[in-house]
């Protein structure tokens, strides 16, 4: 028995799930009596929770989802959409540190107290509302879609439009490989161009779908948020536990299915061209090349500065710190393997079939899994989304009351404050649909994403470290960033005049590629080759991407000859960039990312450097009050670890004998053996999961 696509099994399941997720949340609502309680779960947590909480925190579905969709797009260079941070997991080992022991609970109030700033406390709070909206509209994206998938309508109830829609979007697949191939003749070339624009504007679909995102959206951001609303932190953490075996399911269940069906391994690649197995691109369309990925690696570690007091403030003390978060983040890059290697088999399932690659994990449950099984995976879908966003959702929630709220009245009692809370955690999760209904692009958001942690990285990085830095480059950074990043992107593409204008409408020029691969089945059966494994030519093409706008379209989709006009996000790095007279338009997509992340990368800092070194320097006392907890690891005895800090704080040369640089601004502490050690076997567990990658590559090959 179906409904809306679903056996009524996996509704049992999916709701059994929910309901339990829902205990847990009224369960450890007992626990909660203050801020402290709600945010932080009373710093009790010690290292096996610790990791629950980080992997929890780190992985989600739209995560899982996210990688395979690029992998089918740019073949296993798409793991890198994610597995970036796999060269920044050896500075967890500093920076969970770092996080406890700030011994702070909401985020801005490390601006609050050593800046001595209400005004740059509430701004950074702002920031982080801002930026969880962004970044929560991914999880959205791709769950939602992701459930699209799986709830499908059958042919046989379409209506005419949608008909007409699924075979515009098959004619347009039937003209791409022809293109591929060098057959498509001249004359139908205009009309491959008419359906690829109104590809791009969602009017045609390879599949139409029972559910509606909307509905969907509030549904799921309404459930997320009762149980975290409820138990805090607590409820977060103990529901990890449940959802961290939900995403080991997740992420392996597909692989023995998928590659039964495929023939092993062997079977794999016998229908996977070779570049789909390259780790970095390198060819025309590659979005993916090593360029790209260092710069997304280092605007990305700068956006993952210790900012995290919530999360990373609830250990117990400086060990429980590092080894959850150490321990989360390698499971985490352990288990994006499996999602890597589920991209790859949906690859060799689906080429070229589906009208949205946001759509596989999804099509893949319904095709593979059973009754029962299709309802395990969307409960693990869903699981790991809420395991991340209820998390981060404390944040959030501390930012506006302890940075904007209780600035405002002083007088909140800890009750009404975790009132506070609760409703904004509410808010901040609704509010992430919005985002989400404008840009459809997951990849396009998580660019954005990048960027925007450049808005306040820098200025934490340095905090930690220089002691020169001071509130006024802090307050001038964080306003032109935010102008540049946020403001300039957001408004111009609702102005008409600059979103028609002719230069801001500039596109790349496109390029066009000719490579020799060995000849697979499908070829031998389209009349490109002879034999399997006969050399042929295959044309790559890279169509032109707007330069400014992340999405340049005709005005009239059925005219190619009307005004293009822009829309999605307007990139004012490369608009600045432009002015010294760069020609941009010969750059590829991954060169203007890149371009754009390099001029994210150095701008702020070149202006807090600038801006400090012309500024007065912040209060002695508060300097040495904040560097005396920076010096001081955290302990778990309260007592004890506040008389450490007091210690350092009433005689500074404790500090100054603690310095890698003594007698001067710079502030690193000097490395002990635990250090050393412990970040240089991170990096070997680094080379052991690239060692992994490239075992993937040429198993069956």
């Amino acid at each position: 028995m179906h409904y809306l696509g679903l056996h009524i099994i996996d509704w049992a399941i999916i709701a059994l799930y929910l309901a339990a997720l829902i205990y847990i949340g009224r369960k450890m609502q007992r626990r909660v009596h203050s801020t402290k309680d709600f945010f932080q779960a009373n710093r009790s947590f010690g290292k096996v929770m610790m990791g629950f909480l980080n992997f929890g925190n780190m992985v989600s579905a739209d995560q899982a989802a996210g990688v395979t969709r690029e992998i089918y797009r740019q073949g296993l260079q798409g793991v890198w959409f994610q597995n970036l941070v796999l060269f920044i997991t050896p500075f967890y080992w500093f920076t969970s540190v770092l996080q406890r022991r700030a011994r702070y609970i909401a985020p801005g109030d490390i601006y609050e107290h050593r800046f001595e700033s209400k005004f740059l406390s509430g701004l950074f709070a702002v920031y982080l509302l801002l930026a969880s909206i962004y970044g929560s509209s991914i999880g959205y994206l791709i769950t939602g879609k992701t459930m699209q998938a799986v709830m499908l309508k059958p042919p046989a109830a379409y209506t005419m439009a949608e008909k007409q829609s699924v075979a515009a979007f098959a004619e347009m697949r039937t003209m791409d490989e022809a293109v591929k191939n060098g057959k498509l003749a001249d004359s139908l070339k205009p009309r491959l161009a008419v359906l690829h624009e109104q590809e791009k504007r969602g009017i045609i679909s390879g599949t139409i779908s029972y559910l509606d995102l909307v509905t969907f959206y509030l549904l799921y951001g309404g459930v997320t948020a009762a149980y975290v609303i409820m138990g805090g932190l607590f409820a977060a953490a103990f529901t990890d536990v449940l959802q961290g075996i939900m995403i080991l399911f997740l992420s392996t269940i597909l692989i023995p299915v998928g590659l039964s069906k495929l023939g092993g391994f062997a079977g794999l690649h016998a229908r996977l061209p070779d570049e789909m197995f390259r780790l970095f691109g390198t060819g025309v369309g590659s979005e993916y090349t090593w360029w790209f990925v260092a710069t997304m690696v280092l605007v990305n570690l700068i956006g993952l500065a210790p900012k995290s007091f919530t999360i990373g403030g609830s250990a117990k003390d400086d060990n429980a710190a590092r080894a959850g978060m150490i321990t989360g983040a390698f499971v985490k890059r352990l288990v994006m393997i499996g999602w890597a290697l589920t991209g790859l088999i949906a690859v060799a399932l689906y080429s070229g079939t589906l009208s949205d690659a946001t759509f596989i994990w999804g099509t893949m449950t319904q095709d593979l899994l059973g009754a029962g099984f299709v309802g395990l995976m969307i409960a693990s879908v869903l699981a790991a989304n809420m395991a991340s966003k209820a998390s981060s959702s404390l944040e959030w929630s501390a930012a506006f009351t302890k940075n904007i709220m209780l600035p405002l009245r002083p007088q909140t009692t800890e009750r009404t404050q975790v009132l506070i809370g609760r409703i904004v955690i509410f808010i901040v999760l609704i509010g992430g649909i919005g985002f989400a209904y404008i840009v459809n692009d997951i990849f396009v958001v998580f660019k954005y994403v990048l960027s925007i942690g450049t808005i306040v990285g820098p200025s934490l990085w340095l905090v930690y470290f220089w002691r020169r830095l001071t509130t006024n480059a802090v307050i001038v950074q964080m306003l032109l960033s935010i102008l540049i990043t946020v403001m300039v992107p957001n408004v111009v593409p609702a102005i008409s005049s600059l979103r028609t204008s002719s230069v801001l409408t500039s596109t790349t020029h496109g390029r066009e590629e000719h490579i020799t691969v060995k000849a697979k089945p499908e070829d031998l059966k389209a009349g490109n080759a002879k034999a399997i494994g006969e050399s042929i030519t295959k044309t790559n093409r890279e169509e032109p991407v707007g330069v400014y706008f992340e999405n340049v379209v005709h005005s009239n989709p059925d005219d190619l000859h009307s005004p293009l006009v822009g829309s999605g996000i307007f990139r004012c790095q490369l608009w600045i960039i432009g002015l010294t007279g760069v020609d941009l338009t010969t750059f590829s997509k991954a060169g203007l990312s890149s371009l754009s992340f390099l001029f994210d990368i150095f701008f702020p800092f070149i202006v807090l450097f600038i801006v400090s070194l012309l500024t007065r320097p912040n209060s002695e006392p508060i300097l040495r009050e904040f560097y005396a907890r920076v010096h001081t690891p955290a302990l778990a005895d309260a007592e004890q670890d506040a008389l450490e800090v007091r210690k350092r704080f009433e005689d500074p040369s404790f500090v100054e004998r603690d310095k890698m640089f003594p007698g001067t601004n710079w502030e690193f502490w000097k490395l002990t053996k635990h250090d050393v050690v412990g970040f240089a076997l991170c990096w070997v567990g680094v080379a052991a999961i690239v060692g992994l990658y490239f075992l993937l590559t040429s198993i069956g090959s």
